[in-house]
């Protein structure tokens, strides 16, 4: 298996991006994300508001002098410290809550749902250092669970077969990766991560993410670059 290079994917919705910041301090930040893969599969439950899917992306952070060959313009700030984080951003369209399905509402089946959202897979990073800084190198593994729930809500009834309440859906961060710049830049790389939403109406929308943060004696700066919305679909499933 080949590690992705940042930058070789250009086209397409996998399409790798950056983008790069200038400190008021003369520090050059980029934050790149790449190596992005989106599978969606049947999910286990096989219930028809269930989404499932394996997710892969890497970020990259590179932190120099934004003037590297000129000793009179070297920044004026110290790097105190640096960090890279990656993760997708999922979201559902609707949610369902005590929804009743059936024949008539005297003799339907009451259902409470709650929607979730889990994640779980295994990450690694690698860094590397310059002139001043070491190199290093690990790995991180973990799960993440979260919860999606709306804040409005409308009572629906169709034809007596369906009543209940549907919400609006929001949006859950799952971060995969996080990761200590040391040296002028580091990278992540998370594969194959396990994406399960339930209890989703309407589709399930994912966008991957990564952040790079530094702190220095002046000032303190976030950048962030994401990928573009995919949504989760449903391939059939043999029965």
């Amino acid at each position: 298996m080949r590690v992705p290079v940042p930058g070789q994917i250009r086209d397409g919705e996998f399409a790798d991006t950056s983008r790069e910041l200038i400190t008021r301090d003369g520090w050059k930040v980029t934050v790149s994300k790449f190596g992005e893969k989106l599978d969606s599969v049947p999910p286990l439950n096989r219930s028809p508001q269930s989404f499932e899917g394996f997710s892969s992306v890497g970020g990259e952070a590179k932190i120099e002098a934004e003037h590297p060959n000129d000793p009179k313009r070297k920044p004026t700030s110290r790097i105190k410290s640096a960090t890279l984080t990656t993760g997708v951003q999922v979201g559902c369209a609707v949610t369902a809550d005590s929804l009743t399905v059936g024949g008539s509402l005297s003799n339907a089946t009451t259902a409470s749902i709650t929607p979730t959202v889990t994640a779980s897979g295994t990450v690694t990073g690698q860094g590397q250092g310059g002139s001043n800084g070491g190199s290093g190198g690990g790995s991180v593994s973990g799960t993440g669970t979260g919860s999606l729930s709306g804040t409005l809500s409308d009572t629906v009834t169709e034809t007596g077969n369906i009543s209940g309440i549907l919400k609006p859906g929001t949006t859950k961060d799952i971060p995969y990766a996080k990761k200590a710049v040391v040296g002028p830049n580091a990278q992540v790389m998370s594969r194959d991560i396990r994406i399960a939403v339930d209890n989703c109406i309407g589709g399930v929308q994912v966008r991957t993410y990564a952040t790079v943060a530094i702190s220095t004696d002046a000032t303190d700066d976030t950048l962030t670059t994401f990928g573009k919305p995919i949504f989760l679909t449903r391939p059939e499933q043999n029965r």
